[in-house]
């Protein structure tokens, strides 16, 4: 059963919604990912901050090429603009962030 069974079996089931699951400093989430932690968990937010600085106050990496950051832009993640298109003015679409390619847009 792959990721999207699992949402639909739980969807059916009356479980609703449910969201990705990571730890809370994993290096590869998303912006969407880090926006909704943000907004929406202000103290996770906050602890990934804290985990983030505390990774390059240690500095002793030695397979790292330089200093180590959580986002993929390697700047401190209380430094990253995590606004979206609709925050910038964009229209939104309700494609749920998902794009077939098959609009012609």
């Amino acid at each position: 059963m792959d990721r999207h069974n699992c949402q639909q079996w739980l969807t059916r089931n009356g479980w609703g919604e449910t969201p990705k699951s990571a730890c809370i400093g994993c290096p590869y989430h998303r912006n969407a990912m880090w926006r909704d932690m943000k907004i929406n968990h202000p103290d996770e937010f906050a602890d990934a901050v804290a985990f983030d600085h505390y990774v390059r106050s240690k500095g002793n990496y030695p397979r790292a090429r330089g200093k180590v950051y959580l986002h993929r832009s390697l700047i401190p993640l209380d430094e990253v603009d995590f606004s979206n298109e609709e925050d910038r003015g964009q229209m939104g679409f309700s494609f749920l962030d998902e794009c077939e390619g098959m609009c012609g847009v």
